[in-house]
């Protein structure tokens, strides 16, 4: 049930349910912050629309790995029970970018959020209700009265249960109000990208990752279209490139003649057949789980939102960014395993089985060193995979980010996602401070080399002096000329409408 903490100090019986019945007998309207953004509605709604209902309020912020686990439970709850159950998601912003309301546009269009949503102005709700950890799960009764708290994610079968008890009640005293609401969900436009997360760049091809529209595209080094690998609607099924499906692909590596796809929102790793397009799983059992140690046939085996690929000869390393793990595959024997990482969000050094990662998300290698995005952390580190020693190279803590250039071991970052490696230097996505920054690996100095993007995803080297960065709010791919640090359009020709 893992989640994450906003103050260190909050108790490890949070992961229990919390039933608050004490304040179950008590009316109370629900203090929505006023003047905040919402989203998917035609207006704001009020305490006054609220009453009569039945409201989980689900605390999330973007980024958050866990919180975004419950998103497909959020719909599947709201598949099923329709206007009984009013689903709020509360954005309770850890970083600064996630108050930023055409963030959080972009948040919800990636992840195809139907379901009303606010910004929580000043923490209103999160204190009001006294949440500690995202993602916090709060369900009212018809008369804003707490029925259950639930912490952490693992609680589905609990929150379906306790809503299905408390329509039952609420029905029996005839308190439920189910008139229509001012509701009106985001368009998705099936056009061009939408929220590319990663790019990848082998002698031949270019590999974007259309993570919004559950795709991939495979083009030539100049931007031409050559293939959409993906019909475009979410889904786990292999076979020929237009009739294969994904969910939300994010990291991408060429190994030889095929292109390694991490399915994050399926917990799979695909492989593509570059000459045919055709896509098959070679790693994940469809089951999204938490831990698991040893090397083991990859097939058989749950993985947790693998999200960063980086090939290494017959090796494939994976950012598991629910696991907060760096695991291993080899390509060769088709096992797969935990490489670094205790399974604890954190940020601790030493041997890489015990040292702690802050859901690693992307990856980079030169000369026997693997370098590990850490954005929770808004971290970078680096894995000597001779000695398998952890060390911090930028970052301090869970609650340290900024934008601070200098020193390594001063500089800030916000929530990095992506890294590449580039004649002694280490380019880093620094999502969200809208920007691309440089590690200087002689010199361990940090600096800032382009701005005015919006949350950069991933980033891989075009040619000697060229980055292509997956620009993801922005839904378009961009490249960088490392030199001076100009941002030019990589527009991709020809890109047909997703379904």
């Amino acid at each position: 049930m893992p989640f994450s903490f906003r103050l260190l100090r909050a108790p490890l019986l949070a992961l229990l349910l919390i039933p608050l019945a004490a304040c179950a007998a008590r009316a109370a309207s629900v203090p929505l912050p006023a003047g905040a953004p919402w989203f998917n509605v035609s207006r704001p709604l009020t305490p006054a629309d609220l009453q009569g209902r039945v409201v989980l309020l689900d605390f999330f912020t973007p980024g958050c790995i866990n919180c975004v686990h419950m998103l497909p439970e959020m719909a599947k709850l709201q598949h099923e029970f329709g206007t009984r159950l009013l689903i709020i998601g509360v954005d309770s912003p850890k970083f600064t970018a996630s108050r930023d309301s055409a963030n959080i546009r972009g948040f919800i269009r990636r992840y195809a959020i139907t379901h009303p949503i606010l910004i929580d102005t000043g923490m209103t709700l999160w204190n009001h209700y006294g949440v500690e950890a995202w993602p916090t799960l709060v369900l009212l009764g018809p008369h804003g009265n707490v029925v259950q708290s639930f912490i952490g994610e693992g609680h589905y079968d609990s929150i379906r249960r306790t809503v299905l008890v408390t329509l039952s009640r609420a029905g029996q005293a005839h308190a439920l109000v189910t008139t229509p609401l001012p509701l009106q969900p985001l368009v998705i436009d099936p056009n061009g990208l939408l929220q590319p997360g990663k790019v990848a760049v082998d002698a031949r091809y270019v590999a974007v990752s259309d993570t919004g529209h559950n795709r991939v595209i495979l083009l030539d080094r100049a931007g031409k279209l050559l293939r959409v690998i993906g019909g475009g609607v979410a889904g786990a099924r292999d076979g020929a490139a237009g009739a294969a499906r994904f969910r939300g692909p994010e990291g991408l590596a060429f190994v030889g003649p095929a292109l390694y796809v991490a399915d994050t929102g399926n917990s799979l790793i695909r492989r593509v057949d570059l000459a045919s397009g055709a896509v098959s799983t070679v790693a994940g059992d469809g089951r999204r789980v938490f831990g698991g140690g040893g090397m083991r046939p990859a097939r058989s085996v749950g993985l947790n939102s693998p999200w960063g690929l980086e090939a290494v000869g017959d090796t494939l390393f994976i950012a598991m960014a629910g696991d907060h793990q760096v695991w291993v595959m080899n390509l060769a024997t088709d096992r797969i395993g935990p490489y670094a990482g205790n399974g604890l969000e954190g940020i601790d050094d030493g041997p890489r089985g015990t040292a702690s990662f802050a859901q690693s998300s992307g990856l980079a290698h030169h000369d026997g060193t693997l370098y590990v995005a850490d954005p929770e952390a808004s971290a970078v580190r680096a894995i000597d995979l001779k000695s398998g020693d952890v060390r911090t190279l930028v970052g301090k803590g869970l609650f340290d980010f900024g934008l601070r250039n200098g020193p390594a071991d001063r500089a800030l970052l916000q929530h990095d996602q992506g890294l590449a490696w580039l004649d002694g230097r280490l380019y880093i996505a620094d999502t969200f401070n809208n920007a691309v920054r440089v590690l200087d690996r002689s010199t361990m100095q940090v600096r800032t080399l382009a701005t005015g993007l919006r949350q950069p995803g991933g980033l891989a080297v075009l040619d000697a002096h060229d980055l292509l960065v997956a620009d993801t709010e922005a839904d378009r791919v961009v490249r960088i000329d490392t030199r001076d640090g100009a941002v030019h359009p990589w527009p991709i020709a020809g890109l047909p409408p997703a379904r």
